[in-house]
Protein backbone atom coordinates (compact mmCIF):
# COMPACT_ATOMS: atom_id res chain seq x y z
CA UNK A 1 0.00 0.00 0.00
CA UNK A 2 0.85 3.94 -0.04
CA UNK A 3 2.38 3.49 3.75
CA UNK A 4 4.82 0.76 2.66
CA UNK A 5 5.64 2.47 -1.11
CA UNK A 6 6.70 5.52 1.37
CA UNK A 7 8.49 3.36 4.01
CA UNK A 8 10.71 2.11 0.74
CA UNK A 9 11.81 5.26 -0.27
CA UNK A 10 8.99 6.77 -2.53
CA UNK A 11 11.68 8.00 -5.76
CA UNK A 12 12.09 4.16 -6.37
CA UNK A 13 15.77 5.25 -6.88
CA UNK A 14 17.61 1.48 -7.18
CA UNK A 15 18.52 0.50 -4.11
CA UNK A 16 19.44 -3.15 -4.82
CA UNK A 17 22.98 -4.40 -5.54
CA UNK A 18 22.97 -4.38 -9.60
CA UNK A 19 23.35 -8.00 -10.70
CA UNK A 20 26.11 -8.75 -13.04
CA UNK A 21 24.50 -8.46 -16.72
CA UNK A 22 23.38 -11.39 -18.37
CA UNK A 23 25.25 -13.18 -20.97
CA UNK A 24 23.78 -12.65 -24.86
CA UNK A 25 22.90 -15.94 -26.22
CA UNK A 26 25.34 -17.60 -28.73
CA UNK A 27 23.60 -19.07 -32.06
CA UNK A 28 23.14 -22.36 -30.00
CA UNK A 29 20.00 -21.17 -29.01
CA UNK A 30 18.26 -23.70 -32.00
CA UNK A 31 19.90 -25.37 -34.59
CA UNK A 32 21.30 -23.97 -38.10
CA UNK A 33 21.29 -20.00 -36.76
CA UNK A 34 24.64 -18.02 -36.70
CA UNK A 35 25.25 -14.14 -35.36
CA UNK A 36 24.90 -11.52 -37.56
CA UNK A 37 26.93 -8.66 -36.90
CA UNK A 38 28.73 -7.47 -33.91
CA UNK A 39 26.72 -7.04 -30.49
CA UNK A 40 25.75 -3.15 -30.05
CA UNK A 41 25.67 -1.47 -26.77
CA UNK A 42 23.77 1.61 -26.37
CA UNK A 43 24.24 3.76 -23.25
CA UNK A 44 22.69 7.17 -21.98
CA UNK A 45 21.45 9.61 -24.78
CA UNK A 46 23.15 7.09 -27.61
CA UNK A 47 19.99 5.28 -27.48
CA UNK A 48 18.24 8.17 -29.82
CA UNK A 49 20.70 6.75 -32.51
CA UNK A 50 18.97 3.34 -31.79
CA UNK A 51 15.22 4.53 -31.43
CA UNK A 52 15.21 8.02 -32.54
CA UNK A 53 11.75 9.22 -31.31
CA UNK A 54 11.17 6.58 -28.74
CA UNK A 55 14.37 7.34 -26.24
CA UNK A 56 12.89 9.84 -24.35
CA UNK A 57 10.17 7.18 -22.66
CA UNK A 58 13.25 4.75 -21.63
CA UNK A 59 15.12 7.41 -20.56
CA UNK A 60 12.55 9.21 -18.01
CA UNK A 61 11.82 6.17 -16.56
CA UNK A 62 15.35 5.02 -16.02
CA UNK A 63 17.69 3.59 -19.16
CA UNK A 64 20.87 1.95 -18.38
CA UNK A 65 21.86 0.20 -21.66
CA UNK A 66 20.59 -1.32 -24.39
CA UNK A 67 22.20 -4.67 -26.02
CA UNK A 68 21.22 -5.70 -29.45
CA UNK A 69 22.11 -8.48 -30.94
CA UNK A 70 21.05 -10.28 -34.57
CA UNK A 71 20.85 -13.54 -35.67
CA UNK A 72 20.26 -14.90 -39.00
CA UNK A 73 19.45 -18.10 -40.72
CA UNK A 74 19.25 -17.99 -44.34
CA UNK A 75 16.55 -15.36 -45.16
CA UNK A 76 15.16 -15.35 -41.22
CA UNK A 77 16.24 -13.14 -38.82
CA UNK A 78 15.81 -12.41 -35.10
CA UNK A 79 17.19 -9.30 -33.29
CA UNK A 80 17.40 -9.58 -29.23
CA UNK A 81 16.77 -6.09 -27.53
CA UNK A 82 17.88 -5.99 -24.11
CA UNK A 83 17.24 -2.68 -22.74
CA UNK A 84 18.46 -2.99 -18.84
CA UNK A 85 17.14 -0.29 -16.73
CA UNK A 86 18.08 1.57 -13.15
CA UNK A 87 15.53 -0.92 -11.14
CA UNK A 88 12.47 -3.39 -11.49
CA UNK A 89 10.13 -0.59 -11.65
CA UNK A 90 11.74 1.01 -14.08
CA UNK A 91 11.26 -1.70 -16.51
CA UNK A 92 7.81 -2.80 -15.62
CA UNK A 93 6.95 0.94 -16.00
CA UNK A 94 8.05 0.84 -19.57
CA UNK A 95 6.69 -2.41 -20.31
CA UNK A 96 3.27 -1.23 -19.06
CA UNK A 97 3.70 1.05 -21.70
CA UNK A 98 4.29 -1.16 -24.50
CA UNK A 99 2.58 -4.16 -24.03
CA UNK A 100 -0.50 -2.69 -25.67
CA UNK A 101 -2.81 -5.48 -24.87
CA UNK A 102 -1.39 -8.06 -23.24
CA UNK A 103 -1.59 -11.03 -25.39
CA UNK A 104 1.44 -13.81 -23.30
CA UNK A 105 2.94 -16.60 -24.99
CA UNK A 106 2.92 -19.14 -22.38
CA UNK A 107 6.30 -20.72 -23.90
CA UNK A 108 7.83 -17.93 -22.63
CA UNK A 109 9.66 -17.74 -19.00
CA UNK A 110 8.60 -13.80 -17.85
CA UNK A 111 5.93 -11.98 -18.34
CA UNK A 112 5.16 -11.32 -21.76
CA UNK A 113 2.68 -9.51 -24.64
CA UNK A 114 3.58 -11.44 -27.82
CA UNK A 115 2.95 -11.62 -31.18
CA UNK A 116 4.39 -13.69 -34.14
CA UNK A 117 6.62 -10.83 -35.18
CA UNK A 118 7.88 -9.31 -31.77
CA UNK A 119 8.27 -10.70 -28.42
CA UNK A 120 7.97 -7.83 -25.73
CA UNK A 121 9.11 -8.90 -21.96
CA UNK A 122 9.61 -8.00 -18.41
CA UNK A 123 12.16 -9.97 -16.23
CA UNK A 124 13.71 -8.07 -13.20
CA UNK A 125 15.19 -4.83 -14.48
CA UNK A 126 15.06 -6.27 -18.00
CA UNK A 127 13.24 -4.95 -20.84
CA UNK A 128 13.05 -7.34 -24.02
CA UNK A 129 11.86 -7.13 -27.16
CA UNK A 130 12.83 -10.38 -29.69
CA UNK A 131 11.70 -8.85 -33.47
CA UNK A 132 11.24 -11.62 -36.10
CA UNK A 133 11.42 -9.33 -39.48
CA UNK A 134 13.12 -11.47 -41.63
CA UNK A 135 12.26 -12.00 -45.35
CA UNK A 136 11.08 -15.35 -44.76
CA UNK A 137 9.83 -15.70 -40.54
CA UNK A 138 11.10 -17.60 -38.10
CA UNK A 139 9.10 -19.62 -36.26
CA UNK A 140 7.40 -19.34 -33.02
CA UNK A 141 9.81 -22.16 -31.05
CA UNK A 142 13.15 -20.08 -32.75
CA UNK A 143 11.62 -16.90 -31.20
CA UNK A 144 10.84 -18.41 -28.08
CA UNK A 145 14.16 -20.40 -27.58
CA UNK A 146 15.94 -17.00 -28.45
CA UNK A 147 13.85 -15.09 -25.39
CA UNK A 148 14.63 -17.86 -22.96
CA UNK A 149 18.26 -18.36 -23.66
CA UNK A 150 18.61 -14.93 -22.44
CA UNK A 151 16.06 -14.66 -19.85
CA UNK A 152 17.77 -17.63 -18.15
CA UNK A 153 20.62 -15.45 -17.00
CA UNK A 154 18.26 -12.50 -15.93
CA UNK A 155 17.61 -12.16 -11.56
CA UNK A 156 14.44 -12.43 -10.70
CA UNK A 157 14.57 -8.62 -8.77
CA UNK A 158 11.27 -6.70 -7.42
CA UNK A 159 10.95 -3.03 -6.32
CA UNK A 160 7.34 -1.49 -4.81
CA UNK A 161 5.18 0.78 -6.63
CA UNK A 162 2.19 3.16 -6.35
CA UNK A 163 0.34 0.39 -8.06
CA UNK A 164 -0.53 -1.02 -5.48
CA UNK A 165 -2.28 2.26 -4.18
CA UNK A 166 -4.76 2.12 -7.11
CA UNK A 167 -8.48 0.99 -4.94
CA UNK A 168 -9.75 -2.28 -6.51
CA UNK A 169 -13.12 -0.97 -7.00
CA UNK A 170 -14.00 0.03 -10.32
CA UNK A 171 -10.97 -0.50 -11.59
CA UNK A 172 -10.13 -1.49 -15.53
CA UNK A 173 -8.16 -4.61 -15.34
CA UNK A 174 -4.94 -4.35 -17.55
CA UNK A 175 -5.52 -0.41 -17.94
CA UNK A 176 -2.70 0.00 -15.00
CA UNK A 177 0.23 2.22 -15.97
CA UNK A 178 3.33 4.22 -13.65
CA UNK A 179 4.45 7.31 -15.04
CA UNK A 180 7.82 9.24 -14.00
CA UNK A 181 7.85 12.27 -16.25
CA UNK A 182 6.06 14.04 -18.98
CA UNK A 183 6.70 12.08 -21.59
CA UNK A 184 4.25 8.77 -19.50
CA UNK A 185 1.35 11.47 -18.60
CA UNK A 186 1.15 12.82 -22.09
CA UNK A 187 -0.97 10.08 -23.21
CA UNK A 188 -3.59 10.24 -20.38
CA UNK A 189 -3.79 13.75 -20.38
CA UNK A 190 -2.04 17.40 -20.39
CA UNK A 191 -2.29 19.31 -17.41
CA UNK A 192 0.84 21.85 -17.98
CA UNK A 193 3.87 21.87 -19.59
CA UNK A 194 7.02 20.11 -18.64
CA UNK A 195 7.11 18.47 -15.40
CA UNK A 196 3.95 19.64 -14.80
CA UNK A 197 3.52 17.39 -11.68
CA UNK A 198 7.30 18.00 -10.04
CA UNK A 199 8.46 14.19 -10.61
CA UNK A 200 11.91 14.87 -11.33
CA UNK A 201 12.53 11.35 -12.89
CA UNK A 202 13.05 10.07 -9.45
CA UNK A 203 9.35 9.71 -8.61
CA UNK A 204 7.13 7.07 -9.62
CA UNK A 205 2.69 7.91 -10.19
CA UNK A 206 0.37 4.82 -11.11
CA UNK A 207 -2.85 5.46 -13.01
CA UNK A 208 -5.43 3.28 -14.16
CA UNK A 209 -8.82 3.63 -15.71
CA UNK A 210 -12.01 2.68 -13.47
CA UNK A 211 -15.82 2.58 -14.12
CA UNK A 212 -17.87 2.37 -11.35
CA UNK A 213 -21.11 0.84 -10.95
CA UNK A 214 -23.45 2.99 -11.86
CA UNK A 215 -21.37 5.64 -11.68
CA UNK A 216 -19.35 7.80 -14.06
CA UNK A 217 -15.73 6.69 -15.32
CA UNK A 218 -12.57 8.65 -14.88
CA UNK A 219 -8.85 7.92 -14.99
CA UNK A 220 -7.33 8.07 -11.72
CA UNK A 221 -3.37 8.70 -10.43
CA UNK A 222 -2.05 8.70 -7.04
CA UNK A 223 1.94 10.59 -7.02
CA UNK A 224 3.20 9.53 -3.88
CA UNK A 225 5.96 11.98 -2.75
CA UNK A 226 8.70 11.07 -0.89
CA UNK A 227 7.37 13.81 1.99
CA UNK A 228 4.14 16.00 2.94
CA UNK A 229 6.38 19.03 1.81
CA UNK A 230 7.21 17.67 -1.58
CA UNK A 231 3.68 16.64 -2.12
CA UNK A 232 2.50 20.79 -0.89
CA UNK A 233 5.36 21.73 -3.53
CA UNK A 234 4.39 20.19 -6.31
CA UNK A 235 0.70 20.74 -5.38
CA UNK A 236 1.28 24.60 -5.39
CA UNK A 237 3.09 24.11 -8.64
CA UNK A 238 0.56 22.14 -10.36
CA UNK A 239 -1.92 24.57 -9.41
CA UNK A 240 0.48 27.74 -10.34
CA UNK A 241 1.26 26.54 -14.20
CA UNK A 242 -1.93 24.44 -15.03
CA UNK A 243 -2.72 24.52 -18.73
CA UNK A 244 -4.80 27.10 -19.52
CA UNK A 245 -7.42 24.93 -21.34
CA UNK A 246 -7.96 23.63 -17.43
CA UNK A 247 -10.82 26.09 -15.93
CA UNK A 248 -11.07 26.27 -12.05
CA UNK A 249 -14.43 25.33 -11.18
CA UNK A 250 -13.90 24.62 -7.50
CA UNK A 251 -11.20 25.46 -4.94
CA UNK A 252 -9.94 24.22 -1.59
CA UNK A 253 -7.16 24.57 0.63
CA UNK A 254 -6.14 21.15 -0.50
CA UNK A 255 -7.42 20.47 -3.68
CA UNK A 256 -9.27 22.31 -6.33
CA UNK A 257 -12.42 21.16 -9.01
CA UNK A 258 -11.54 21.79 -12.69
CA UNK A 259 -13.22 21.24 -16.12
CA UNK A 260 -11.20 20.68 -19.60
CA UNK A 261 -11.91 22.00 -22.81
CA UNK A 262 -14.12 18.98 -23.48
CA UNK A 263 -16.74 19.63 -20.57
CA UNK A 264 -15.34 16.57 -18.94
CA UNK A 265 -14.70 17.22 -15.19
CA UNK A 266 -11.76 16.63 -12.67
CA UNK A 267 -10.36 16.80 -9.30
CA UNK A 268 -6.98 17.06 -7.55
CA UNK A 269 -6.53 16.67 -3.84
CA UNK A 270 -3.51 16.60 -1.87
CA UNK A 271 -3.62 14.53 1.44
CA UNK A 272 -0.15 14.33 3.82
CA UNK A 273 2.26 13.27 0.98
CA UNK A 274 -0.14 11.67 -2.07
CA UNK A 275 -1.62 13.52 -4.86
CA UNK A 276 -4.58 12.27 -5.41
CA UNK A 277 -6.20 13.22 -9.52
CA UNK A 278 -9.42 12.30 -10.97
CA UNK A 279 -9.77 12.98 -15.01
CA UNK A 280 -11.67 12.86 -17.86
CA UNK A 281 -15.00 11.93 -15.39
CA UNK A 282 -17.73 11.08 -18.10
CA UNK A 283 -21.21 10.18 -17.03
CA UNK A 284 -21.73 6.10 -17.98
CA UNK A 285 -25.52 6.95 -17.54
CA UNK A 286 -26.64 9.76 -18.59
CA UNK A 287 -30.18 11.15 -18.20
CA UNK A 288 -32.49 10.01 -21.13
CA UNK A 289 -33.39 13.53 -22.89
CA UNK A 290 -37.45 14.21 -22.30
CA UNK A 291 -39.16 14.93 -25.19
CA UNK A 292 -40.75 17.94 -25.65
CA UNK A 293 -38.71 19.53 -22.58
CA UNK A 294 -37.63 22.73 -24.91
CA UNK A 295 -38.00 26.33 -23.11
Amino acid sequence: MISAFLAAGGSLAARQAIPGPPAIPGPEFAPGWAKAGPLRTFTGQDLFNQIDGGAELFLEFGFARLRLQAYARDKAELTLNAYEMESAASALGVYLMKMGRETPFPEVAARNSSEDVQLTILKGRYFVQVDNLGEVPASKTETVALANAFLAGVAEESAPTPLDALPAEGKVAGSERLIRGPYGLQPYFTFGEGDILSLGGRVFGALAAYRMPGGPAFTRLIVPYPHPDAAIAAFAYLKANLDPYLKVTGDRPDGFDFVDFQAKKGSIARSGAILEIRFSITDQHPRPEVSGARS
